[in-house]
């Protein structure tokens, strides 16, 4: 079986290929002052395809969502789709028929996974799975429907945002007597902020909610039915996002972006580590009680957003671009099973080749959306916020590809889970967010 461990390891290897000189994709202000918005959702039909990877059933359906934005001659998609991660080769050929139906050009896409981790994985090309086609090709109707729908709907628009609080996210990095493991850790850092944007109608009427949270929408991850096998769900992404759906009539599309989550886990889940006396990593599974905890965490976490957006700040603005950077970053050896052995009191990082870092800035104004590849902890959200010259920043990780754990400083010298699951070398995080910094406050500072 493919394994997301493996799923996500050859996205960092493919990484690591592309080493090429930095690429800029830029979408310039345009003089004509008309902002418009339009979204679109479809679900996912996976009833001919079970079983699926170890899937039996599914729970929930998996959608995916586009926003297409436009002023004057110039357009931004934001794709979101309910997966764990996204290959290349998938992005490729995802943006390819966005462009297609929409006219928007491909560095002018920003395709994100939700990240949910009850889901198949997705290739275009895997002789070992025989429903491998079956499976991209009902990715992809729902793809196309969901585009022509966003484009069909664009109307002149006005972008608002705002922010709140929820505490539905706790620090997953927990002390064990052998070493640092996961779990729950109230006293550790979690960043509680919810960040909205919301793009309506000129008569108020919401197009999409865009949500930015940092915490990994996983409170089914590795859970099975009493049975045996699992089933299919979109986890916290989509019951936060359905939640919002139904509270706006369906009206609204809710894009559910997962922010600096790589140490950060739902404060309740439905299959929860344990570390046993002699040192050894298990879990204990609650089984479908576990959709209960969803319900009960995708309610709240849906609830303070519709109370974000009835305070919602309205912003005009003049620049409309999307920027592509890339930096390197120093890379360390890595390999799926560094972490999969449980605690450890001691770690060796060795040395690798150099690893690209792509940064995706979409720019509206006032609100700048940040986003980047790797799960970045929670710490560095908040850091690239306070530092941002933005009135509204979003970072968002899991962007146009994954590239595994980006931790902040102290998850290496604790040997945490990420820091043995990361390519990035320790410190390279730290090195990351100051640029990151830097270009905002540039970006900033450029005219309209």
């Amino acid at each position: 079986m493919f394994s997301r461990r493996n799923f996500l390891g050859a996205g960092v290897s493919l990484g690591m290929l592309a080493l090429a000189a930095p690429a800029l994709g830029r979408s310039t202000s345009s003089n004509d002052p008309v902002f418009r918005a339009g979204a679109g959702r479809a679900t996912i039909s996976l009833s001919d395809l079970f079983p699926i990877d170890d899937f039996t059933g599914q729970h929930d359906p998996l959608s995916i969502r586009v926003l297409l934005t436009e002023k004057g001659l110039d357009k931004q998609a934001i794709v979101v789709v309910d997966i764990t991660s996204l290959t290349n080769t998938v992005i490729t050929k995802m943006k390819s028929v966005v462009t297609e139906i929409t006219g928007v050009n491909a560095s002018c896409i920003m395709v994100s996974a939700s990240h949910s981790f009850s889901t198949p994985h997705l290739f275009i090309d895997d002789s070992q799975k025989p429903c491998t086609q079956l499976l991209f090709q009902a990715f992809i109707q729902a793809l196309t429907r969901a585009a022509q729908h966003a484009n069909d709907t664009l109307q002149p628009a006005i972008i608002g945002s705002g922010s709140g609080v929820s505490h539905i996210a706790v620090n997953r990095d927990v002390l064990t007597p052998f070493g640092w493991w996961l779990g729950a850790d109230d006293a550790g850092f979690t960043d509680p902020t919810v960040g909205v944007i919301t793009v309506n109608t000129l008569s108020h009427k919401p197009i999409a909610v865009l949500v930015n949270y940092a915490v990994q929408p996983a409170v089914m991850d590795a859970s099975q039915t009493e049975t045996g096998g699992r089933l299919i769900s979109a986890d916290l992404a989509g019951a936060v996002s359905h939640y919002i759906e139904r509270h706006f009539n369906d009206d609204a599309v809710a894009f559910y972006l997962v922010g600096c989550a790589g140490d950060q886990a739902p404060y309740f889940q439905a299959s929860r580590h344990l570390v046993y006396g002699n040192g050894t990593a298990g879990r204990q599974d609650i089984h479908e009680k576990g959709f209960l905890l969803l319900e009960l965490l995708g309610q709240k976490l849906g609830e303070e957003v519709v109370n974000i957006t009835q305070n919602i700040k309205i912003d005009s603005f003049d620049n409309f671009r999307v920027v592509r950077h890339q930096i390197m970053l120093k890379g360390i050896k890595f390999t799926p099973h560094n972490a999969a052995v449980g605690p450890v009191s001691t770690f060796h990082y060795v040395s690798s080749q150099p690893i690209a870092f792509p940064i995706t800035l979409i720019q509206w104004g006032d609100i700048i959306i940040v986003g980047v590849q790797p799960e970045l902890s929670a710490i560095f959200g908040e850091r690239i916020r306070n530092a941002s010259p933005f009135t509204q920043t979003f970072v968002v990780t899991m962007v146009d590809g994954a590239a595994k754990y980006l931790p902040d400083i102290s998850g290496y010298q604790r040997f945490t889970y990420e820091a043995r699951s990361s390519p990035f070398a320790p410190g390279e995080g730290e090195h990351a967010v100051q640029r990151i910094i830097t270009l905002l406050t540039e970006l900033r500072a450029l005219p309209a």
